[in-house]
């Protein structure tokens, strides 16, 4: 089997029938139609099965098929890697991660790394986490670093827990009650403005779920996103509450944008988590892993 047989499999199966496949691959239906042919009477087996003008995988189809997607993304890799070697410098690490991470964990984790492979190029991916699993899983990343519900863990991927720390309630430095000495309660912080959790995520579900437990409605005045990095700008520049993941509250707290309040505010949400193939890594993935695991323990431990 050629690179060009699994070539013509991935576009069937991303197009989802024979003309859309030739028009994808810039060629003629009845070469695709040849192919395709050549593939199935090579191994005896039928690898997509016809419904009309479409076509559906079948589980051999779709063995392949990710083969496919993995030598593709293969070939990929390796035209980066001579890019880097081209403009001097002398590897790449491709990294995936949802926000949690970008405060404090992942750049610190970089610039570790920088100082020690200055010439290695260090590239940030921060798509949705199912897209950084799939690139994950197609060799178009090394590795992923996000919290993940345990009801969605990728068990087929090596995981390393980097950070288990709760949620914490979090007031802007310069909100009047940040002053207040004593408990504030949680009545009077919720007529505050209020950066909640985006709707339909497992987050505001939990957060929804909090207040109602408290016996408490709603805040109504509220910003919603689910960007920590926009979360922390908001907290610099007007009075709210949030709640947030513990490291990156104390970031904030350590330059003055925010202040911890002493009220428990944990959601039960998944720890800080870096995933990798089931597979031995590179020297210098190895390497990455251990600086974030040490910037990890450090995040933990601040004061």
């Amino acid at each position: 089997m050629s690179l060009r047989h699994l070539r013509v499999l991935l576009a069937l199966s991303e197009a989802g029938s024979l003309s859309a496949a030739a028009d994808v691959l810039h060629v003629t239906q009845p070469a695709v139609s040849k192919t395709l042919a050549e593939i199935e009477q090579g191994l005896g087996q039928t690898l997509f099965a016809r419904r009309g003008r479409s076509l559906r995988a079948t589980a051999l189809g779709r063995r392949l098929v990710l083969l496919a997607r993995k030598l593709e993304a293969g070939l990929a890799r390796g035209g980066e890697d001579v890019a880097s070697m081209v403009r001097g410098a002398s590897g790449e690490l491709l990294i995936g991660s949802t926000n949690v991470a970008l405060a404090q964990v992942l750049p610190d984790a970089m610039a570790a790394m920088k100082a020690e492979y200055p010439c290695v190029t260090l590239s940030v991916r921060t798509h949705a986490l199912s897209e950084l699993f799939a690139e994950l899983r197609s060799g178009r990343l090394d590795m992923v670093i996000a919290r993940v519900p345990p009801d969605e863990l990728p068990t087929d991927l090596e995981s390393l827990c980097l950070i288990e720390q709760p949620e914490v309630l979090v007031i802007s430095a310069q909100h009047p009650l940040a002053k207040v000495r004593g408990r504030v309660s949680w009545e009077t912080l919720s007529e505050q403005a209020w950066i909640w959790h985006l709707p339909h995520t497992r987050s505001r579900a939990l957060q929804d779920r909090r207040w109602q437990q408290m016996g408490l409605p709603l805040p109504r005045n509220v910003i919603e996103t689910g960007d920590l990095i926009l979360t922390l700008n908001l907290l610099r520049r007007m009075p709210c509450v949030t709640i947030m993941p513990m490291h990156v509250a104390r970031v904030a707290a350590q330059f003055g944008v925010a202040v911890i309040l002493p009220l428990e505010a944990s959601l039960g949400l998944a720890d800080l988590t870096l995933w990798h193939l089931r597979e031995p890594q590179g020297e210098l993935v190895e390497r990455f892993k251990q600086l974030l695991h040490l910037a990890a323990q450090q995040a933990a431990h601040q004061a």
